[in-house]
């Protein structure tokens, strides 16, 4: 989740670093910190954590250690929001797979140049390559949830037709590069988790198929219901890798306050 509680330097705040602890005390085998910006324009919430920069080092690395005293293992998720922000969070308009704007959001996206896309997987390359050195156990690279990657991926949100787009072998070649980058930086044996979603099961599987064959270490099937984990069973056949299922629970404070937040948005005439 993003909290939205980092500092406003995108370092970790002394409150993630006690909330984390706390479940590492309670004995979470695995804390898998917010979602972390690879880049500042790739931004989804103001207060978002980063690691665009080795001045994230520190404050990650004292989270990690703190975790470690307790027997927790610590994954980052390495995450790039695309359209799903705004000028308003990221200073400038936001980049993404073609010139379609979210629902949550009026701002048009720039559509990516290759330049820039390549430079983002060099950005995801880089940001993995301080969590090892970090000490981080592993990374997960958020490719759901209609941001960047999952961008790229969809035939509704991808109108490319260079490389990047069209047929899904074009449409997941973002995602694998950035793989491939992650494995140039970080060695074979460095776990990479996959959190995956939004499409329908024959594209999820072809993928997942093909991020197997990449190296990656497990997939996270991300769903907002339990009715929907057989989904991930039906995933899970089409690969030998580990795959995880994710189920998103909010409470109704939560939805509430998403709503309160569109409301507001369409007030302001963002929506």
């Amino acid at each position: 989740m993003g909290t939205n509680c980092a500092n406003q330097d995108a370092n970790i705040s002394q409150y993630l670093i006690d909330c984390h602890i706390a479940k590492a005390k309670g004995g979470t085998g695995l804390i898998t910190i917010d979602a972390t910006a690879v880049d500042p324009l790739g931004k989804t919430i103001a207060n978002q954590l980063g690691l665009w920069s080795d001045k994230h080092i520190a404050g990650l690395k004292n989270l990690v250690n703190e975790c470690h005293k307790y027997g927790a293992k610590v994954s980052v998720q390495l995450h790039y929001a695309g359209r799903e922000t705004s000028a308003l969070v990221a200073g400038i308009p936001p980049v993404a797979s073609a010139p379609i704007a979210c629902s949550k959001w009026l701002d048009i996206p720039q559509e990516l140049t290759t330049e820039k896309i390549q430079e983002i997987i060099q950005k995801f390359a880089d940001a993995a390559r301080r969590c090892r050195d970090t000490g981080v156990d592993a990374v997960e690279v958020h490719a759901a949830h209609g941001y960047l990657i999952g961008q790229l991926l969809s035939p509704r949100m991808n109108k490319r037709i260079d490389e990047f787009g069209g047929n899904l072998e074009n449409r997941m070649r973002f995602l694998l590069l950035i793989i491939q980058g992650i494995r140039q930086q970080v060695g074979n044996a460095y776990p990479i988790i996959v959190r995956t979603g939004d499409l329908s099961i024959t594209e999820i599987s072809a993928i997942v198929r093909r991020l197997e064959d990449a190296g990656v270490s497990a997939i996270l099937v991300s769903t907002n219901s339990g009715y929907l984990a057989c989904l991930a069973e039906k995933i899970k056949k089409s690969v030998k890798t580990p795959v995880i299922i994710k189920f998103l629970l909010l409470p109704l404070a939560d939805t509430l306050n998403l709503v309160s937040q569109r409301i507001l948005c369409r007030l302001a005439g963002r929506i």
